[in-house]
């Protein structure tokens, strides 16, 4: 799968979260499928590849999210920072390593977009709330959108695989 695939990629699946995803929720939430995408890029494609599209990512979910601009792009960019933690080999993990990595990253995630909204006086609920109400079962829904997604990019990017790797 090429470079150039994702971002065309990027931009439908930012517009499937705002437009078609909010007419199927479960339970009043929606995976978030951008990040979804991003965090299993930088597993399976690496992080050369990644840094150019997280940007892009936060972008256009900015664009479609009615958030205020740019709290996409500040709320993926510790997506980034996973990359450093784990090491350069990030391949090694395989499908645990993108779950993992996608739980830690909506945590990340809506806690930015938690601290905007607080930030702006528009915050209703407290923390604990949005973690157990929104946070965890979103965090869920993140890691059944992970499953397909890792398997797609992972079979177009035939040429990058470890053998002995799911």
């Amino acid at each position: 799968m090429s470079f150039y695939v994702a971002l065309p990629l990027l931009l439908l699946l930012a517009l499937v979260e705002a437009v078609v995803e909010p007419m199927f929720r479960i339970a009043g939430l929606q995976p978030n499928l951008v990040l979804a995408l991003l965090t299993v890029w930088l597993i399976v494609r690496g992080q050369n590849e990644a840094f150019f599209l997280i940007p892009a990512g936060g972008l256009f979910l900015g664009l479609v999210d009615g958030a205020p601009l740019g709290t996409a792009l500040i709320a993926l960019a510790p997506l980034v920072l996973l990359q450093d933690i784990r090491g350069s080999q990030l391949t090694e993990g395989g499908l645990v390593m993108a779950l993992i990595f996608v739980v830690i990253m909506t945590f990340a995630y809506h806690v930015t977009y938690l601290g905007v909204f607080i930030l702006r006086g528009e915050s209703g609920f407290g923390v604990i709330s949005a973690a157990t109400r929104v946070i965890i079962p979103t965090a869920l829904l993140n890691c059944v959108a992970v499953i397909p997604l890792y398997w797609v990019v992972n079979m177009f990017s035939g040429e990058l695989r470890r053998p002995g790797y799911i």
